[in-house]
């Protein structure tokens, strides 16, 4: 029987066998002993330049360094996520396919019959990234500078005024219905497809309001192109605290952001979830990462897997009850 001695040292472990046999193993062997033997891919269900997308792209080299396998994004786009996430349920669990995306996706089921997998159970929760705030905003020609002037407005429109949203579905678009359930009012959604051209009509006064990330906001805010009626946090922006959240105004039970988590298919080993989680909350930690993502809106906050899922069955069943509120038949 051969007999050996180990060091660690750093990211390297030496082992001297008694024949005086030296091996050096380098990071490639500790991702080996923590069950990730290749390559690893992120799929984002979404087009590049979204949130997710972007995020990705940021932590993929940090996941890489603790991982010690290359780390590279795709984007699999189609079906609002659903594609993209399919590929991800149906993935083997050895840890080399991941899913970044967010809470929105968990609402897919309440607007389409035809879901291939379980938005929830199909996937390994591994670890939380952060949020962005959102904001209600008008075209300059609405004349309603905060929620009670728009609210009036509204209700002396009933049904008569548009707002924009990148989709069905989306945040943009669940948080408007949230409001209107809230406020008593009846508007009409207009989705798009895709946040610039909702962005660009209701710039232009072709459609008169929508929801859309508050850090987007604000600059189109100072060059006079829309007017930012609240935020839907409850708590009010660290980025910008002047404006005053929704629920402040008045509609008490709103609390809206999109929240950003990693996933992976569902079966993976605990020692393969632990290994993740703790790379991602290494890779938050990361100054460079931390100035990016306050520049793309986001506040970084850790969750462990477990605390990832019981968001998500929390959002799942809120998005049910906003769904039957406001009358959304899946197609």
């Amino acid at each position: 029987m051969r007999r050996f001695q180990t060091w660690g040292l750093g990211r390297y472990t030496l082992v001297l066998f008694t024949s005086g046999v030296l091996l050096c193993g380098g990071s490639g062997s500790k991702a080996q002993t923590n069950g990730v033997t290749g390559p690893v891919k992120i799929i984002v269900p979404f087009t590049p330049g979204t949130t997710p997308d972007s995020v990705s792209r940021l932590i993929a080299p940090r996941l890489a360094r603790s991982l010690g396998q290359s780390v590279v994004t795709e984007n699999r786009v189609g079906a609002s996520g659903m594609i993209g996430m399919d590929a991800v349920a149906k993935a083997a669990p050895d840890g080399q396919t991941l899913m970044i995306t967010t809470n929105t996706t968990l609402a897919l089921p309440y607007f389409y019959k035809k879901v291939p997998f379980e938005v929830v159970q199909s996937f390994q929760p591994l670890g939380l990234i952060g949020s962005a705030n959102f904001a209600l905003v008008v075209h300059p020609s609405v004349p309603a500078n905060n929620l009670k002037e728009l609210v009036g407005y509204l209700q002396a429109r009933p049904g008569t005024v548009d707002y924009a949203s990148p989709g069905i579905g989306t945040l943009h678009h669940l948080a408007m219905e949230r409001i209107a359930n809230a406020a008593g009012i009846k508007i009409n959604h207009v989705p798009y497809k895709g946040t610039a051209g909702a962005i660009t009509d209701v710039i232009g006064g072709h459609v008169k309001m929508m929801i859309m990330p508050l850090h987007i906001a604000m600059p189109l805010r100072a060059d006079g192109k829309l007017k930012v009626i609240g935020s839907t946090r409850a708590q009010r922006d660290s980025f910008f605290p002047e404006i005053v959240p929704l629920q402040e105004a008045g509609i008490l039970s709103l609390d809206e952001h999109a929240w950003v988590a990693v996933w992976g298919p569902k079966g993976m080993a605990p020692g393969i979830v632990s290994l993740y989680s703790n790379a991602i909350k290494d890779a938050l930690e990361n100054s460079e990462v931390k100035a990016s993502m306050a520049q793309q809106g986001m506040s970084l906050s850790t969750a462990t897997p477990e605390e990832v899922r019981n968001m998500a069955v929390a959002e799942y069943e809120k998005w049910g009850r906003v769904a039957r509120d406001s009358k959304i038949q899946a197609e």
